[in-house]
């Protein structure tokens, strides 16, 4: 047999991270736009982003985000109600969920409802950044990074 009629094994490139498609949503245009820049910045292709957040879900059927920013505290729909409308379309194939918030007494809250991690604001960039690129390796790769595993206990023998 000769090696190109074999099948082509497709393997995912770590660049794959920077063709994820991923949502901002935040009432503040200003947040938006800090990381819209941030992103594209780093490399991200597929930013979009939207102030109003009962256009999510529709968004999220029409274009499957890999991940979403979603800012908690908003007029007309919080994110608690984002996150459960999400969780309606996808099921149990959960889209990666970052929540924004400066309060930091629903963090817990956002967790238990379905969020996958959270930032604080104000931000720190640079955490952002990194707490986007875990989540779409885990999101695209299947892969639990060092920094996002919770450290295994040290059983020690005699």
């Amino acid at each position: 047999m000769w090696p190109w009629s074999l099948p082509k094994i497709i393997m995912r490139e770590f660049t794959d991270i920077f063709r994820a498609r991923i949502l901002i949503v935040d009432d503040q245009e200003s947040n938006i736009r800090l990381l819209q820049y941030t992103l594209r910045r780093a490399g991200y292709l597929e930013v979009a982003s939207t102030t109003d957040p009962i256009e999510v879900c529709a968004l999220h059927r029409k274009n499957r985000y890999d991940l979403i920013l979603l800012d908690l505290q908003m007029p007309r729909m919080d994110g608690f109600e984002v996150i459960e409308g999400l969780r309606a379309i996808d099921g149990k194939e959960n889209v990666a969920i970052l929540v924004l918030t400066a309060d930091p007494s629903q963090m817990a809250r956002a967790l238990e409802a379905g969020a996958t991690d959270f930032l604080s604001k104000p931000f720190v960039l640079a955490e952002a950044l990194v707490r986007v690129g875990v989540m779409l390796q885990q999101t695209i790769f299947g892969v639990r990074c060092a920094a996002a595993q919770p450290a295994s206990p040290v059983v020690l023998h005699r």
